[in-house]
């Protein structure tokens, strides 16, 4: 009997089957895209004997722990710029003189304190004294001692302290941001 004389149901059974067979032979050759390698044979001659360890030289797609490599990259810390304040108690929003270049100082849960430089204890006073209020801070308070002038504010739940000057050659700028 041909195909011809095949009821309907056989042959789509048939074609299915043939279907199949060819989608097994394609799908389940060896792991990997290489040449097979051979596996080699183990005997077995106590029960349970070898069922602790495993064959090491079967091909595999999965990547074992031997094989990766992890190699730490070291990031480097920036300690200059806005990207240094990331992180800390310094706000987005936080005004700072132009052309100054703020150095995260020190920065934990309670306190950061930033130094800027290129610019002078002079113009960091003048520029905090008018920027401080229209950023959203109220001044609290003024104290100079031994040339150095401390402005407090307070804003955002935070008091900022500016310290600008100090004596001989030392004119620093330090801002020290801690929570209220």
């Amino acid at each position: 009997m041909g195909r011809a004389g095949m009821p309907p149901q056989l042959r789509t059974v048939t074609a299915g089957a043939v279907g199949l067979i060819f989608l097994l032979g394609a799908c389940g050759g060896a792991a990997s895209d290489g040449p097979p390698t051979a596996v080699s044979d183990v005997s077995v001659t106590a029960a349970g004997a070898g069922a602790g360890s495993l064959p090491t030289d079967s091909p595999t797609d999965l990547v074992l722990p031997t094989q990766t490599t992890t190699t730490a990259t070291a990031q480097p810390t920036v300690t200059t710029g806005i990207a240094a304040l990331r992180g800390t108690l310094v706000p987005r929003h936080f005004p700072f003189p132009k052309d100054a270049t703020p150095a995260l100082v020190s920065a934990d849960a309670k306190a950061t304190t930033v130094a800027l430089s290129d610019v002078t204890a002079d113009d960091a006073i003048r520029y905090y004294r008018q920027s401080m209020p229209s950023a959203g801070y109220t001044f609290q308070q003024q104290n100079v001692a031994d040339g150095q002038t401390t402005l407090t504010y307070v804003g955002y739940g935070q008091r900022v302290q500016i310290r600008a000057g100090g004596t001989g050659r030392a004119q620093e700028v330090t801002l020290v941001f801690t929570g209220e």
